[in-house]
């Protein structure tokens, strides 16, 4: 454990001198490398022109950290993390496009695809809280297509047929428990 805090204190020291960069090419200059991780483990390159670190949670494009793209492989807490890491006030968009046809707003944690709310983009973004708030105008979840869930008595239907998994994804392991327990019965 000490030679580890050792190499990781030295690694500090190198990156701040600016004569070490982490063992990236192409300008990205995230932290040093960490004893136990090869290159090859610590760092994916999920699109052109990103590439993510995964020890210290953080992805970066070719402006530097990028908050959007660190939510999306690392959740929301990495990227509270980071933000808290570089200041809050250094992109002031909170909008931004995890794909093609999405378009995602990081302050109302919602997504839309052609301009309506979308449950599953929703919910792949900011997680399962804020997509339950994802409703059709009839008060029902359409989680994907030809799946519809009923918020008041979380269940979910899949071509009108309750299905156990679809309920587990949308409300969680409890209601699917409550599911299967009563399709038994």
């Amino acid at each position: 454990m000490a030679q580890r805090r050792a190499l990781w204190a030295g690694g500090l020291a190198l990156l701040a001198c600016g004569c070490m960069d982490g063992g990236t090419a192409g300008g990205f200059a995230p932290g040093p490398m960490v004893a136990g991780w090869g290159s090859s483990d610590r760092w994916i390159s999920p699109s052109p022109g990103v590439r993510c670190d995964r020890f210290e949670r953080v992805c970066y494009d070719r402006g530097g950290p990028e908050l959007s793209l660190t939510r999306e492989h690392f959740g929301k807490s990495a990227a509270e993390d980071l933000e808290e890491r570089i200041g809050g006030n250094w992109r002031t968009d909170t909008r931004y496009n995890p794909k093609e046809g999405v378009r995602c707003d990081l302050e109302d944690e919602l997504c839309t695809r052609r301009g309506e709310p979308d449950y599953k983009n929703t919910r792949e973004q900011f997680g399962r809280k804020p997509a339950l708030a994802v409703t059709e105008p009839d008060g029902t979840i359409r989680a994907r297509r030809k799946v519809t869930c009923d918020p008041a008595t979380e269940v979910c239907y899949k071509n009108e047929r309750p299905t156990v998994d679809q309920t587990r994804w949308v409300f969680g392991d409890r209601a699917a428990r409550n599911l299967k327990k009563q399709l038994r019965d």
